[in-house]
């Protein structure tokens, strides 16, 4: 896993996004502290969550 700068990032978006397409996980450091994470997604194993149910979560019954 390899660390680069927000502002690489943002210079480098399209070549980024790419390695991580390849299976690659890149993290983002903004001074110095660690901020994010880009990492490919799965697909097989995302899952749709009805409306209602993040209505719920937020507001409640």
């Amino acid at each position: 896993m390899q660390t680069v700068t927000t502002e690489y990032a943002a210079e480098h978006l399209d070549e980024l996004i790419e390695r991580v397409v390849q299976g690659e996980s890149i993290t983002l450091s903004r001074d110095g502290r660690l901020v994010a994470r880009l990492v490919r997604i799965d697909h097989d194993t995302d899952q749709e969550v009805p409306a209602a149910e993040v209505e719920e979560a937020f507001y409640g019954d």
